[in-house]
């Protein structure tokens, strides 16, 4: 569901509820390929029950068809429904898109539309029980929501159209008997379009509720992962990225251009928040932040790692190369003072780099962290290298 929550955020969801369908075709088609999976395995399950219910009916119920009503080709005929919906069953499990599905149930039910009229033909003429069949096969065709209620409705009034000219034409019955055969097509066609009509609202509206709890947890998810002030990743972010780093630290552990970590601390912060108050301390580290990110390529990731402490891991990057991007950034800082409103302060910071190797977590953290307490015992502002 996460992906389509990304793709459905800030779009359309409201449901038009006379056509069951959701208002927005973009909307629709998510919604429509989210169900794939599950309408598949319903399909299937419906071409198996029409199997397995036709072989029984067949060859095992003797109180509504009886024996004499079974002439040979319409054991034929039974016979190749079972064949048609076994293969059928099977055949889904190949279907790779909605409209590929659409298309065989289309053909499917077509099959049985056909099928059915075939053997009622093959009846006496005076037997219409059949019917009854019709009726469950209508309603759980509707029912099972495979296809739109617009399409599922015309395909219900032309079988019922199709079904009750074959009796006319086939069947002697009196006029009693072709009227309750008309009502039972009628009543099929409107208890199974109402059913449709609730069962489509009610899978959007889920859609709606399971799409909007998956965005809420995205969000959520990310605010866990994102400092607050900043805005930049957090410690926790960091502990879930470091997997990452050790595998490209691994494949790259004998090249030039390795993981590079540094740690970086703002020079004498407390004394901004003792001397300016803790608002203007929250204003030097969203603005450090945003240097800090601006000053760096692409590819490299920014943490706050708690206080006045960020750690840098720059990836597939060689010592050297990191030492220049980490020197430019305390030349610029000592160049160009921090305007804050009408306050101008200049900030400093020191820097800690170490080069990640495979090993634990806090034993990185703890090299670059000697590199950087080092930085601060030798005068602070500068940079110090622990491999």
């Amino acid at each position: 569901m996460g992906v389509y929550a990304a793709k459905l955020l800030n779009k359309d969801m409201t449901i038009n509820r006379y056509a069951c369908q959701f208002k927005s075709k973009q909307v629709e088609l998510l919604f429509i390929q989210s169900k794939l999976m599950q309408d598949k395995k319903l399909a299937q399950f419906l071409a198996c029950i029409i199997a397995v219910v036709s072989m029984l009916v067949t060859f095992f119920d003797k109180m509504i068809i009886q024996p004499d009503f079974w002439p040979e080709i319409a054991l034929i005929g039974r016979t190749i429904t079972v064949f048609v919906c076994v293969s059928a069953a099977f055949g889904i499990s190949f279907v790779k898109s909605p409209k590929q599905l659409i298309k065989m149930v289309i053909a499917f039910m077509m099959f049985m539309f056909l099928n059915m009229q075939f053997m009622v033909i093959t009846y006496e003429r005076h037997y219409i029980l059949h019917m009854f069949f019709d009726v469950i096969v209508l309603i759980t065709f509707y029912f099972s929501t495979l296809l739109s209620l617009k399409l599922s409705a015309l395909l219900g009034v032309f079988y019922s159209c199709l079904a009750i000219s074959v009796i006319y034409f086939n069947k002697d019955i009196n006029l009693h008997s072709f009227y309750v055969v008309i009502l039972a097509h009628i009543a099929a066609n409107l208890a199974g379009s109402i059913m449709a009509a609730h069962e489509h609202i009610i899978r959007r509206e889920l859609f709606v509720r399971n799409t909007q709890l998956g965005q809420l947890a995205q969000e959520m998810k990310k605010q866990a992962l994102k400092d607050a002030l900043t805005q930049l990743p957090n410690r926790r972010a960091f502990d879930n990225t470091y997997e990452h780093y050790q595998k490209l630290s691994k494949e790259n552990q004998y090249k030039s251009k390795q993981v590079c970590v540094v740690l970086a601390d703002i020079d004498y912060f407390k004394r901004v928040n003792d001397t300016h108050g803790h608002e203007v301390g929250d204003a030097v580290l969203e603005k450090f932040s945003t240097f800090l990110t601006k000053s760096l390529r692409a590819s490299d990731d920014v943490y706050r790692f708690g206080g006045e402490e960020f750690v840098i891991v720059l990836p597939l990057c060689s010592v050297e190369d990191a030492m220049i991007i980490v020197n430019k950034m305390i030349e610029t800082l000592n160049a160009e003072p921090l305007h804050l409103n009408d306050m101008c302060l200049s900030i400093r910071a020191s820097f800690g780099l170490t080069v990640m190797r495979e090993e634990l977590q806090k034993s990185v953290i703890a090299r670059a962290d000697s590199a950087l307490y080092e930085a601060k015992e030798a005068g602070r502002n500068q940079l110090v290298v622990k491999i």
